[in-house]
């Protein structure tokens, strides 16, 4: 809502929208340019009138308003805004209850509140997304729920509305989660991500059974709960008149603390912000508090720590949540932005708002600076409008979050001189990027109206809702981004990384001056076996140019084998304080995203050192292994590796056969737009099946067998039995042309995309698969043996929950996966409860879904940098037993507390800094490279297919829409029978087939496409036909 400071009438944001009929005619002062004279004179005088039609030198006028409408000059702006509705029933916004805003949504929180019997706490969407059974190692799964029990105090939030309570968790019950907050009212959730947890607030069970008894329902369906709570049923305030007391007192404790410290406190984005960097709660706490505070302790009280969090997760100028980390409050992470960002935000939306003052003011002078900023404000909108035309010429804007096709067989932007933007230019385009590629600002935040603004004056997005989407295809149009670039790469961005906006371009490459550092010297060279009566196979694909793990088969008896893992070994000769070292431990690990692959190590230099081949050094992980899987005995050696065979999981599998366990592959949807490339060629020399010797083919067989047997053997004790298949998007930007003009990207052509299924579960799978995870089974035996600290994987399951985990997985999740099917809704909510999280940790623990008693990743040092962690300390032990001459398993035997000062990471540092960091840049790497990245390009083979004409004889006319879950007042979520997509059906689309709340879950819909969202990731269907239900007895 614009409003004039001089008793002006208000306007709509939707009196924008041009109506239908093609007669527009320039309306109010918006269409005037500004002029800059002497300050003194006044500001109506520096406002030329013009009528003119527009121009790209004129800012763009407001719509012709509907004949027959006149306002009053009286500023009733209810009266106004009613009739203008009456009078454009076809403009009028669809109204849905803000409570249970869509995941998308910006919603007015600054000026309107909202009741505790509207208030909704925040979900995931973990339902629908479905658990990612991918890999045969499934310890790189992000955070799930956290696990809580009845007693622990938790901050529940709707980050919509800006509403934040404390609240007491009372159980699960059925799969749902039960809380009570510190207003008296009861909520219910079945996936749940709390920011801030105090584990053990109620510590006696008996303050919370009278609370437990009043709850109305302990049902696990939805509905029934989401009416319940509806009419504020609930345990009365009476009744948790204890829990009431104690949140309060919690909660008065903080705001003392906040306001005892408040100038340290409200200014902690000025006194952090030197840079931009990554913190922890704890960090920021130390940095702000006075560490008398911590009263003798290690750490800060809670409620020093909630005063501080408070006020961090509200500062969206200079805080962003990174992820809510496994260690409750220890382990929130924010990223702090710099003091030029933080300043950046604030200039822009001064410069924005003096420009839309000066527009409707006429009455008073203003300075000159303000007017200064409007002109410049006012320059920038009429460049960019320009590029944007010519843009047009050669890609249509589209309402689906990314930009058309090119159109064209020239270079665009020819007609448009190159830009380089400075000045005010530059902090505007710093700020969309924030607001709409880096999604910086939260739900709520004030900032959303400025770069709704900024579209506003640039004219060009008249038709659409300006919101962050569109904002995305405004920096496609000006050149900031390619026209297919991927949001995610900029969102999921941490401190220390910067974003190429030319990656996978084309373009020439600048070459540095500076050359790389140079490798220290092998430390392990007197320590390395020779392995030349091994044949090392080394099954990877023809592209793979990270070639990090082989194996290789020594014979002992008939019924025993030595397995040996042989690993790359970057950790000999890359020293942990190396340069390259700390760029690694930004990236965390290599980022396989199709045309924008970002390696763990810069340049060629350690690649070409350490990836495994002839004469090349390893270290090896060694197992002996009984034919029924069983681990006698482990070890592990330095090595030099002499005869490598390099051959495909495609060829091993030809002479393996099929594996044991293999789910159905849907292998006949294929999506494929854009002109196929020419097949590249193969990254190194490949054998084929026909090339193996005799031996060598008996030797991959016996591997097979051991493999089996392994997995077999981890089978019996919880492991999954199968992986389901998924969808991947290949990409290939070989025909794409690209020129930089400064800071414009001119392109054209497109990428070619394909998507399909990826089928992880062959017999080469069966091979390796066990096998590495085998690896890094030795690596943490050998460690833990020696008290060595190193990235162990754990799974934090509740001992109680072992028994019944085992049971829900071997009766319905198994033959599930067996089946093909992904696990959602409530099996999945149940699942997640059961078997708790995935933990980086420096102690060993065991992994259930796994299979096995403890576990670290070792077989990937060129591409994951906690690998290269691992690698450093257990080189750091094998040097230290070489100086000794003895095993420190022997060495530690005699000690009660054991210190190793000759490791490149002591227990503590890992614990407490350098693991929580290295685990949140791993998930964020491996959502943007497995998840996030691989859908936006499946979204825009998709579109291009349905929208634009590219193959479309390939997607149907309808899809299977199966319903995974219910929002009641808004939309059913559910899943496509089409590359298991994830779709939404709004309340208004499924209007003619019943209310939201009459679905049920598992209900199949027939559907057709609505809307694709790129930018959002967004399906909207809408049902064509509705199937009878079968009665449930």
């Amino acid at each position: 809502m614009l409003r004039s400071s001089t008793g002006r009438h208000y306007v709509c944001w939707k009196c924008q929208v041009f109506q239908k009929t093609p007669a527009l005619r320039p309306l109010g002062r918006i269409s005037q340019p500004l002029t800059l004279s002497s300050p003194s004179q006044p500001v109506s005088s520096r406002l030329v009138s013009s009528t003119a039609a527009q121009t790209p030198g004129r800012l763009p006028p407001l719509p012709e308003l509907p004949e027959g409408f006149q306002l009053s000059r009286e500023p009733q702006i209810k009266t106004q805004l009613r009739l203008w509705e009456e009078q454009n029933p076809d403009l009028t916004p669809h109204y849905h209850d803000e409570a249970i805003p869509p995941p998308t949504a910006v919603l007015n929180s600054a000026t309107r509140a909202v009741s505790d019997s509207s208030f909704r706490l925040d979900q995931t969407n973990s339902r629908t997304s479905g658990f990612d059974f991918d890999s045969s190692d499934i310890s790189s799964l992000g955070y799930t729920s956290t696990q809580l029990e009845p007693g622990d105090l938790v901050e529940v939030s709707s980050s919509g509305w800006r509403v934040r309570l404390l609240a007491v968790c009372l159980g699960n019950f059925n799969g749902q989660n039960h809380f009570y907050t510190n207003t008296g009212k009861w909520f219910t959730s079945r996936v749940f991500r709390s920011s801030f947890v105090i584990k053990n607030f109620i510590q006696d069970p008996a303050e919370l059974s009278a609370v437990i008894t009043a709850i109305p329902s302990l049902s696990g369906d939805d509905l029934v709960l989401d009416q319940l709570q509806d009419i504020n049923a609930g345990p009365s305030r009476d009744i948790a008149s204890g829990l009431i007391r104690k949140l309060y007192k919690f909660q008065t404790e903080a705001r003392l603390l906040h306001q005892t410290y408040v100038e340290r406190l409200n200014n902690a984005g000025i006194k952090l912000g030197d840079e931009e960097k990554l913190m922890s709660l704890n960090e920021i706490a130390d940095a702000l508090l006075p560490w008398t505070l911590k009263r003798g302790k290690a750490s800060f009280p809670p409620e020093a720590l909630y005063a501080v969090h408070s006020v961090v997760s509200v500062d969206d100028t200079a805080f962003r949540a990174a992820l809510l980390g496994e260690r409750h409050h220890e382990g929130r992470m924010f990223t702090v932005n710099s003091a030029d960002k933080q300043g950046n935000i604030k200039e822009v939306a001064e410069v924005v708002r003096n420009f839309y003052e000066i527009l409707g003011n006429s009455s008073r002078n203003i300075g000159r600076q303000v007017a200064q900023d409007a002109m410049k404000f006012r320059d920038f909108a009429i460049k960019v409008r320009k590029i944007i035309d010519q843009n047009r010429l050669h890609r249509q804007w589209t309402p689906h979050g990314t930009i058309g096709l090119s159109q064209s067989a020239t270079v665009p932007f020819v007609d448009v001189e190159p830009v380089q933007w400075t000045g005010l230019g530059a902090s505007i385009i710093e700020f969309m990027e924030m607001w709409a590629a880096n999604d910086w600002f939260q739900p709520a935040s004030q900032h959303h109206w400025v770069g709704a603004a900024i579209l506003r004056a640039i004219g060009r997005y008249q038709d659409a809702l300006l919101d962050r989407s569109t904002a995305w295809t405004f920096l496609q149009e000006i050149g900031h981004i390619s026209p297919w670039d991927i949001s995610p790469r900029y969102s999921l961005r941490l401190p220390g990384l910067e974003i190429n906006r030319e990656a996978g371009l084309n373009l020439e490459k600048t070459k540095s001056l500076d050359e790389s550092e140079p490798l220290a010297p092998d430390q392990l060279e007197p320590l390395r076996q020779d392995f030349a009566r091994s044949t090392v196979y080394c099954i990877d694909s023809e592209q793979t140019l990270d070639v990090d793990d082989g194996i290789s088969l020594e014979k002992v008896t008939d019924e025993e084998y030595w397995v040996h893992l042989h690993v790359a070994d970057p950790a000999s000769r890359v020293r942990p304080d190396s340069a390259q070292a700390k760029a690694a431990s930004l990236r965390a690990e290599t980022v396989y995203l199709p045309g924008f692959q970002e390696d763990m190590f810069d340049g060629d230099a350690v690649r070409d050192a350490f990836s495994l081949g002839a004469n090349q050094p390893s270290l090896t992980f060694s197992a002996l292994v009984k034919i029924d899987g069983t681990l006698v005995d482990y070890k592990i050696t330095p090595g030099i590796l002499r005869d490598v065979v390099y051959i495909t999981p495609e060829e091993v599998t030809s002479f393996l056969g099929e594996p044991i366990n293999k789910p159905p592959t849907p292998s006949g949807e294929i999506l494929e737009v854009g002109s196929r490339p020419a097949r590249p060629l193969a990254s190194r020399n490949l054998v084929t099946a026909g090339g193996l010797s005799k031996q060598q083919r008996s030797e991959l067989q016996t591997l097979h067998r051991l493999g089996q047997a392994v997995h077999k053997l981890r089978l019996s004790k919880g492991a999954q039995p199968a992986f389901t298949p998924r969808p991947k998007a290949k990409v290939s930007l070989k025909e794409v042309q690209t020129v930089k003009a400064k800071d414009l990207l001119q392109c054209y052509g497109d990428p070619w995309i394909r998507v399909a299924y990826e089928d992880s579960n062959t017999a080469s799978n069966e091979l390796v698969g066990p096998l590495m995870v085998l690896a890094g089974e030795v690596a943490a035996r050998w460690c833990s043996d020696r008290k060595i600290p190193i990235p162990y994987r754990t799974q934090v399951t509740k001992s109680e929950n072992l028994e019944i985990l085992k049971e829900f997985t071997e009766t319905v999740i198994n033959p599930k996966l067996l089946a093909g099917e992904r696990i959602v809704g409530p099996d999945l909510d149940k699942l997640n409860n059961l078997r708790g999280h995935m933990a980086l940790k420096a102690t060993p623990g065991p992994i259930f879904s796994m299979g096995i008693a403890s576990y670290s990743k070792v077989t990937s040092p060129l591409r994951r940098y906690a690998d290269l962690i691992a690698h450093w300390q257990i080189e750091a032990a094998l040097l230290q037993e070489h100086r000794l001459g003895k095993s420190l398993v022997e060495e530690n035997s005699s000690k009660k507390a054991v210190t190793h000062k000759f490791l490149p990471f002591s227990k503590e540092a890992l614990e407490e800094t350098v693991l929580p960091r290295v685990r949140l840049r791993e998930v964020h790497a491996s959502t943007l490279g497995n998840s996030a990245g691989n859908l936006r390009w499946i979204l825009q083979a998709m579109l291009r297919a349905w929208k634009f004409g590219d193959n479309p004889n390939q997607l149907p006319q309808t899809f299977k829409f199966t319903v995974v879950a219910i929002n009641p007042k808004r939309d059913l979520e559910g899943k496509l029978n089409y590359f298991d997509l994830e779709a939404t059906a709004n309340v208004d689309h499924v209007a003619g087939f019943g209310l939201v709340e009459d679905f049920k879950i598992g209900e199949v819909l027939d559907v057709e496409l609505v809307d694709i969202n790129v930018y959002h990731k967004k399906i909207l269907v809408k049902p064509v036909r509705r199937y009878d239900l079968p009665e449930v007895e």
